[in-house]
């Protein structure tokens, strides 16, 4: 049993390497965005968005693997169906489908829990 676990431990060591040995890399090709301190403060709004999509500005993505790690953790939140993430512009378009919807406030925890900031949030 002891084995299991610290196999599963150096696998998520990895993981967790694999970003951050390119993280110089990864930052360099960032994108970070400036917005407004209204915008920002709008991501803490505990209101269920009413909207079928969202773009969430992120600043912070910059590799295939942050992509992967924030996907996931989005497509954990209730309400939320896809999550696509363009690294160029980073940027994370999702889709909401169901009666629970996401606040901007669960987004944007769910983007802390992946190691990014939610800066904006745009519905469509």
């Amino acid at each position: 049993m002891n084995i299991v676990w610290a196999f599963l431990a150096s696998l998520s060591l990895v993981a967790i390497s694999g970003c951050a040995a390119s993280k110089g890399a990864s930052e360099e090709n960032a994108v970070v965005h400036t917005v407004s301190a209204e915008e920002k403060a709008a991501t803490q709004s505990r209101t269920p968005i009413k909207a079928d999509s969202a773009v969430l500005y992120v600043n912070g993505l910059g590799c295939p693997l942050c992509a992967t790690n924030i996907d996931k953790q989005l497509l954990r939140v209730d309400g939320v169906e896809t999550a696509t993430v363009n690294l160029g512009d980073g940027t994370v378009v999702i889709t909401l489908a169901g009666k629970a919807r996401p606040s901007p406030y669960d987004l944007s925890e769910s983007v802390l829990d992946a190691g990014f900031t939610l800066m904006k949030i745009e519905t469509r």
